[in-house]
Order: C-alpha cells, then sequence, then structure tokens
C-alpha cells in the first residue's frame, strides 16, 4: 500500500478485490464508476432504489397506520367489508 496524499493506492487482487480495511468491516459501502479510470467510494446506508418508497414521511404515516390497524384487528375473511373499512378511515 502507497500513499499520495490523502489517497490510498492499492493493488488490486488477481481476483478482482481490494481489501479496505478492518475500518470497513461489515460496514456497506457505494462504489461509484465516474468515467473509465475513477471510482468513488463512500460509506454509508443504502437503500435500494425499489424500496426508497418505504421511507417517505407519507408512506412512513400510512405504513404504521396499517400495522396499527392489522395488530389490532380480529382476521376476516370478508375482504369487501375491510377494504371498504379501510378506504373509510
Amino acid at each position: 500500500m502507497m500513499t499520495q496524499g490523502n489517497a490510498i493506492i492499492k493493488q488490486v487482487g488477481t481476483n478482482g478485490q481490494i481489501s479496505l480495511g478492518k475500518e470497513y468491516a461489515g460496514k456497506q459501502i457505494q462504489i461509484s464508476k465516474l468515467n473509465d479510470s475513477t471510482l468513488v467510494i463512500k460509506s454509508g446506508h443504502f437503500i435500494p432504489d425499489d424500496e426508497q418508497w418505504l421511507y417517505s414521511k407519507v408512506n412512513v404515516a400510512k405504513l404504521d397506520k396499517a400495522i396499527g390497524w392489522a395488530e389490532n384487528s380480529e382476521r376476516r375473511d370478508n375482504f369487501e367489508e375491510i377494504k371498504n373499512a379501510i378506504k373509510n378511515d
């Protein structure tokens, strides 16, 4: 490993992998390819694109309400009645 300013130079192994060090063990990282020779690596918590809608303020409130209803309501087989009850809330 060599350093150049704040940059660290690492060798990519024959299997295409590099080690970022133990400080990143178990963490999620995002690797962005800007062009053919530039990679940007960021650590953080990432939500898949198809799940991001779950975390909007409006949907969190709707999901909390639905979960509360499910936890406190008796199970029924009359789905039309349930649909109408949820619609009218």
